[in-house]
């Protein structure tokens, strides 16, 4: 059988980490999420650490493509979950190619006013690192679309529309992600 990942990704405030913890927990997968990470690192760190707040995303994100390659390398199947930027989902493919896995994407999209709204709402409650200083609606809107979130395709994609997650069918997508590990 093929090593397999799981990539999460797209707009923030779409609810990847949250999908990512059920999906874990549903399908016995480790998932590895770019905040948590980055959290743990901004603990060790402190909060006056330069190197972490100029490249605290990057750098997690490099440890996730480690851990990543540590479970292919050993034929398990694992979740990535960020906003991977277009060039971040390139060292994705490269992993993919690699070991010759099969991947899967699910792509968490929806109306970027939207999600800015609820950004902004959840954003004091969350750990300390995620503080954006001066971010407002039009930084948040051209960041997502400058940087290429939402453009990261590997694999077969689902893409999801997050704008109001009454609409979303979840176990549905638990259901796509359970066919896509039964593949032999």
């Amino acid at each position: 059988m093929r090593s397999k990942i799981i990539v999460l990704t797209g707009f923030c405030a779409t609810g990847k980490s949250t999908f990512g913890r059920k999906l874990a927990l549903t399908l016995g997968v480790p998932c590895f999420s770019k905040d948590t990470l980055k959290e743990a690192m901004a603990d060790g760190f402190g909060s006056n650490s330069d190197l972490l707040r100029n490249k605290g995303s990057v750098a997690t994100t490099r440890m996730m493509i480690h851990m990543a390659e540590c479970c292919l390398q050993v034929g398990q199947t694992c979740i990535l979950e960020s906003n991977f930027r277009l060039a971040q989902g390139e060292w994705i493919k490269a992993l993919v190619e690699k070991y010759n896995a099969e991947c899967l994407t699910f792509l968490f999209l929806g109306d970027l006013n939207v999600l800015w709204d609820r950004y902004t709402q959840r954003e004091p409650d969350r750990h300390w690192v995620h503080a954006n200083v001066g971010e407002n609606r039009e930084f948040f809107v051209e960041g997502h679309l400058k940087a290429g979130i939402g453009e990261v395709s590997i694999g077969q994609t689902i893409r999801v529309d997050a704008t109001a997650f009454e609409n979303i069918d979840y176990e549905v997508l638990l259901a796509e992600a359970k066919t896509f590990l039964a593949k032999p």
